[in-house]
């Protein structure tokens, strides 16, 4: 029983427990978002501390990597090519009718325009910011969203995603900072009509720099 219930078969299906995980089907509207933000949650702050932890030109290596490599999974998952474990965890988790992986393309195009404008430190700061508020803001606001702001975006969804991001982002500047920055955010993430993924990371620098804040140790 044990061994049918983890067994992945030929075919190159998933797990139960990682399939259930993902899956729309289980939990319409929340399940597939939970894998889907949890994995945006992480490629923001793994992000970020890779990038922290390498020199200039190690972190624009590995931003460069990043969205050259999505680029080309988007253009195999377009043209129907099947890539092992990855076909089958974006059947599961993509939103339907969307660009496969275009969130994270845009992650990375913002990231790397952050990182030749504004240097490692703020790009950190937003990569951050826009992994822990969009991941909150979205899960928060399917499951207990009843106030709508712009398009789909909740009032308690973004609420709960800018406060996530401000305890977050209290890990790498002044709480006060923080709190500003995470407020700012989340207004661009709850009111820009165009991908957030790309205007909360160059919002968030753009305000650190008009603010004239250097981050202590970034």
């Amino acid at each position: 029983m044990e061994g049918d219930y983890f067994k992945v078969t030929a075919a190159g299906h998933l797990p139960e427990p990682a399939r259930w995980f993902i899956s729309r089907d289980r939990y319409p509207g929340v399940m597939g978002e939970t894998f889907r933000q949890t994995v945006h949650l992480l490629m923001g702050v793994l992000g970020a501390a890779v990038i922290l932890r390498l020199g200039d030109r190690g972190a624009f290596i590995f931003v460069s990597a990043a969205l050259v490599v999505q680029f080309l999974l988007c253009d195999a998952f377009t043209r129907g090519y099947d890539v092992p474990v990855l076909s089958r965890v974006m059947d599961e988790s993509e939103r339907t009718g969307k660009v496969p992986l275009k969130g994270g393309i845009a992650y990375a195009a913002g990231a790397l325009f952050c990182l030749a404008v504004f240097g490692r430190g703020y790009t950190a700061v937003g990569l951050v910011t826009v992994g822990v508020l969009d991941s909150v803001a979205t899960l928060v606001g399917l499951r207990f969203g009843r106030h709508t702001l712009v398009g789909k975006k909740s009032f308690e969804g973004t609420v709960a995603g800018a406060a996530a991001a401000a305890l977050a982002l209290s890990f790498l500047i002044p709480w006060w900072a923080a709190a500003a920055v995470a407020a700012i955010a989340g207004i661009i993430e709850a009111c820009f009509p165009l991908d957030d993924n790309v205007a909360v990371q160059v919002g968030v620098c753009v305000m650190l720099a008009g603010m004239g804040f250097i981050a202590a140790g970034l």
